[in-house]
């Protein structure tokens, strides 16, 4: 470590010493892992969008002790656990209930399918009516959860995951050891107790703790006042839109909610949930309720997970429904990773420059997706994603990062690459951020879905503001780089200290594009041939 600045870019939280839990074993091996050591545990590429908004969700809507403290909080309750931890449900009977019909055929146990069939026969013994009204009603139950499949293709039943539309829908990873179960290595299956010796709650294969991640960086946040580097930030001008409100007066209307919208978007799903699990509670494989136990986050993220909170707080708070708002927060969920890997890596990459108007230190320049091979405009998207994939394959060997003053192993940097800038293409990629899909000229783009989602989270609901304090925010926040002031500073930034004619080279950059594209969102406003306007047309619901 050569600074203070370079020592705190590793202080933990909730913790700072080496984890050893005997609860993890996997934790240890991590600790070779470049990628986590840096961006805390952990990021993970092959989490699907859906699951890392899941995961974020559960832990959000999860108790955080045995007697269920913490429910929709960003509080840990260290003081009363002796690890960090939360507590959630696993619904593996509304899992079977749902998804049994349409899993993977061949990892469907005989017992698994005996029990699904006595499982719709309990539930229709509980539902007043004719034969034909129960076994319609049970159809229709099936239909409306089907409804809600987040993932399923390719898996079995226990592994599938709910959109996230309500906490009902919430579920820890348990899955079905399939391989020992055809041999019976934890012994003979002959019913629905010795088949439960095959289930699983301890792995992270699908919900790999990136969601986890992103919420405790939050709860980082939260957990005291704003500390010193943070207030700095906000005293600059172009942060000042965020001082308006204290730190705890946002997490609380934040809190307040994500609350509401995952008891309002489909009311009646937990209520169906409720009665599904609790007339099937036999099917809990769990005798005995297990925590999940958390790992930790570098304190020093504290300003992404700050705009982070101000961004899903304005989606929040509009008047969008809950389920557009979960789209919209999912997909920010994945920027907030972007945004997280680049934030970080600039704390210890020491050959790139410093931003005007940025925090992070890095830009994202964009450009019309439709623009030719060639064009001034595509050629600055392609060269900032080159320089920023450079600067996340620098932050992971750099010298601050050596095991006892050496260097790491190429097998060791190549795991660290894949939740780095293997994962930063990959997102960038399924958010439509970064194009082409296959092929050469990776570069940065903004799509109509994006446009949308960049005016819901950076202006207040009913806001407005002129299009060139819209570029700033943009920049100010994430990066990028549309047009106005930012984009001169982005490419010069971008080309390592451009000169003045660079300067007019990249400012003559049209903006058309962008324009049309907010216009077509009914984003728009033109007061005069000089003066535009962008405004939040979603007003305030007063949700929560």
């Amino acid at each position: 470590m050569d600074t203070i600045e370079d020592r705190l870019v590793f202080k933990r939280y909730p913790k700072e010493a080496e984890v050893t839990s005997s609860q993890d074993p996997g934790k240890k091996a991590d600790l070779k892992n470049p990628a986590i050591r840096l961006y805390g545990r952990r990021f993970y590429k092959d989490q699907t969008p859906v699951e890392y908004l899941s995961e974020f969700l559960m832990v959000f809507a999860s108790p955080k002790t045995e007697d269920g403290e913490g429910v929709f909080q960003f509080n840990l309750y260290l003081d009363q656990v002796s690890e960090p931890c939360y507590w959630p449900e696993n619904r593996i009977a509304l899992k079977l209930f749902t998804f049994f019909p349409t899993s993977k055929l061949e990892t469907r146990h005989q017992i698994h399918r005996s029990e699904y069939l006595n499982a719709i026969d309990i539930l229709k013994s509980k539902i007043i009516g004719s034969q034909e009204q129960k076994d319609e009603a049970v159809r229709l139950i099936q239909s409306l959860f089907s409804g809600f499949v987040g993932v399923a293709k390719d898996r079995t039943w226990v592994t599938c995951t709910f959109l996230p539309a309500a906490a009902g829908l919430l579920s820890r990873e348990v899955t079905w050891q399939h391989p020992y179960a055809i041999k019976e290595k934890h012994g003979p299956i002959t019913d629905w107790d010795t088949a439960s010796k095959y289930f699983d709650s301890n792995t992270r294969n699908f919900l790999g703790r990136g969601g986890e991640l992103l919420y405790l960086q939050l709860a980082s946040l939260f957990s005291r006042p704003i500390s010193p580097s943070l207030g700095r930030v906000l005293e600059r001008d172009e942060y000042e839109h965020l001082a308006e409100i204290t730190l705890q007066d946002r997490r609380k209307r934040l809190e307040s909610a994500l609350k509401f919208i995952l008891e309002d978007a489909v009311a009646q799903l937990d209520q169906l949930s409720s009665f599904i699990e609790t007339t099937l509670d036999h099917y809990e494989t769990d005798k005995i309720k297990k925590p999940s136990y958390l790992a930790w986050v570098p304190v020093a993220t504290e300003t992404e997970a700050f705009l982070f909170a101000s961004e899903m707080l304005n989606i929040c708070e509009s008047r969008l429904s809950s389920l557009e708002k979960l789209d919209l927060i999912r997909t920010l969920c994945l920027i907030q990773v972007m945004r997280s890997l680049c934030f970080q890596a600039r704390r210890i990459d020491k050959i790139a420059s410093n931003t005007v108007g940025f925090v992070g230190h890095y830009a994202w320049i964009v450009a019309d997706p439709e623009l030719a091979p060639g064009e001034p405009g595509r050629r600055l998207a392609e060269e900032s994603y080159s320089e920023i994939e450079a600067i996340l394959f620098r932050a992971l060997r750099s010298p601050l990062l050596y095991v006892n003053g050496k260097p790491l192993k190429e097998r060791d940097l190549s795991n660290g690459d894949d939740n780095c800038f293997r994962m930063f293409r990959k997102f960038g990629k399924e958010i439509g951020m970064v194009i082409p899909r296959n092929g050469r000229g990776q570069r940065f783009v903004l799509n109509a879905q994006l446009v949308r989602l960049l005016v819901a989270s950076l202006l207040r609901p009913g806001e407005r503001v002129r299009l060139s304090d819209f570029y700033q925010r943009a920049f100010s926040h994430f990066g990028l780089a549309l047009g106005g002031e930012p984009m001169v500073i982005a490419r010069e930034w971008s080309a390592h200290g451009a000169q003045s004619d660079e300067k007019h080279y990249s400012a003559d950059i049209s903006t058309d594009w962008i324009e049309e594209t907010l216009q077509q969102g009914g984003f728009l406003i033109e007061l005069s041939d000089a003066v535009s306007i962008v405004h939040n047309p979603d007003g305030n619901s007063g949700g929560g």
